[in-house]
């Protein structure tokens, strides 16, 4: 049977599955967390290569990326050492540091400075984070961000989860439910930097030969003929640590998903036959409504309420289509939605305690810009320039200001457009978001909210394909 026919029949027949659990999976494992105490959480981080040679976090001696729960208002303080080799191969030495991804926090050292902050093998830094207490409750992360290794240390795995606590604030009825922090990767088979750090460029790999197999969307009305998603190749996705998983959950009950792509190179689009509402987007409390499905391009984060099902339903990703030179996101089966009867133990939804709402609708414009994506077969480029580190940033601007941003894909593939330190306004949806999709030929319209005075000082924009972002598609902006 060809490939095609195989991919699409065992999706299909997920769909339809109703029977008893048979996956024989474990259950999801719920990843170690740190609370904040006394308004401060801190954690001691290590990198080193693991048994695999595979650059990770340690944590406690444990190869592992703790949670960490603030509230708005506290600090985090990281104790992180750099023990990867000297070198880590094609001759480069193995810098290393962190970006608290979303947090409108100080984009000056020693907070969520990665421009100029890179921890050198061997040696240690302090990273002190503040929250404000105007800080959106829901999911953010960590994950380093150095320019040529991101690819490398990130898509093998090293980041982690960061709670803001508050949701129940917004959504009181979600106070005391089931909550589950759900961690998305796509770790490569070879864990080396030579493998990372070789990215894939606009005719540097033919169409045909990226996309040689083709899998259905599970959604039904794409199923009228083809998408070219791609065939699993050099990655294993996994879901907390683990290729599939058992996820217990009671008919009818109700949890809340705290959902992240963690991965550097992959879209994951969740799904399963049973009710999901979305009540947050990239930390940010949004329109509560039912979805069908989840796309979390790289670096997204949904926060979604799931209730149980009757009977057992498989967790699905569907297949992507990332363009014709875009990177294959065939589908995947993450594990089961399983009864235990509501007894299993689990993090419960912190109750209300007070918070200040933020992201009000931005003013207009005070600027217009243009980024346009590019990239030919000697690299990426935004606005036509490859990312120089101690470059000249490429916008300027003032600090109590909205920007509207056009955000131009002029390539066969999609690209995912990620600011630091800031949220922004989607134009077309009215929701708020710090990634987003661009697709390929096409245009997006954003508002860049520069508000808070907070985020004075100089961070990057880029796209969050970290290959492409090593490969040059990368830029600073400075407020002042």
């Amino acid at each position: 049977m060809p490939v095609v026919l195989v991919v699409f029949a065992a999706l299909l027949a997920a769909f339809a599955w109703r029977g008893p659990s048979t996956l024989g999976a474990p259950d999801i494992p719920q990843i170690p967390e740190i609370r904040s105490r006394d308004g401060v959480a801190a954690v001691t981080l290590r990198a080193a290569l693991d048994a695999q040679g595979r650059p990770a976090f340690f944590w406690r001696g444990q190869e592992i990326a703790p949670t960490i729960r603030v509230r708005p208002g506290d600090e985090i303080r990281v104790h992180y050492t750099n023990a990867l080799p000297q070198f880590c191969g094609l001759g480069m030495t193995s810098d290393s540091n962190l970006h608290f991804h979303g947090l409108r926090t100080s984009p000056k050292p020693p907070g969520d400075d990665v421009v100029t902050t890179l921890v050198a093998p061997s040696r240690s830094y302090d990273y002190v984070v503040r929250i404000g207490r105007t800080q959106s409750p829901g999911l953010y992360w960590y994950h380093p961000h150095p320019h040529h290794l991101a690819n490398w240390e990130l898509g093998n795995g090293m980041a982690g989860a960061i709670v803001v606590e508050g949701v129940a604030d917004v959504y009181p009825e979600l106070r005391g439910l089931r909550e589950r922090v759900i961690v998305l990767r796509d770790m490569p088979r070879d864990p080396s930097v030579a493998a990372a750090e070789n990215p894939s460029v606009l005719g540097a790999v033919p169409a045909p030969a990226k996309h040689a197999a083709f899998a259905q969307p599970l959604d039904g009305d794409d199923f009228q003929g083809a998408t070219p998603c791609g065939v699993e190749s050099d990655a294993q996705p996994t879901i907390n640590g683990l290729p599939s998983v058992s996820i217990p959950i009671a008919p009818g009950e109700r949890q809340l998903w705290r959902v992240l792509n963690a991965s550097g190179r992959r879209h994951f689009d969740l799904t399963f036959a049973g009710a999901m509402k979305l009540v947050a987007l990239d930390g940010v409390v949004t329109r509560a409504r039912t979805i069908g499905h989840a796309l979390l391009p790289p670096g997204a984060r949904a926060e979604i309420v799931v209730t149980g099902p009757e009977h057992p339903q498989l967790l699905l990703s569907r297949c992507y289509d990332a363009g014709r030179a875009g990177e294959p996101n065939p589908g995947v089966i993450f594990g089961e939605l399983v009864d235990d009867r509501g007894l299993g133990a689990a993090t419960r939804v912190a109750p209300p305690f007070g918070l200040r709402l933020t992201h009000t609708e931005p003013a207009e414009p005070s600027v217009r810009r243009t980024v346009r994506f590019t990239e030919d077969r000697r690299g990426f480029s935004l606005n036509g320039r490859r990312f120089v580190p101690g470059a000249a940033p490429m916008f300027v601007a003032r600090a109590g200001t909205t920007e509207e941003w056009t955000l131009v894909n002029d390539t066969d593939e999609v690209h995912v457009f990620h600011v630091h330190q800031v949220h922004f306004l989607v134009e077309a949806s009215s929701e708020w978001h710090d990634v987003i999709d661009v697709p390929p030929h096409r245009k997006l319209e954003i508002l860049v909210d520069f508000r808070d005075p907070i985020v004075r000082g100089t961070f990057f924009f880029h796209c969050h394909l970290t290959d492409h972002e090593d490969g040059g598609m990368m830029a600073t902006i400075k407020v002042v």
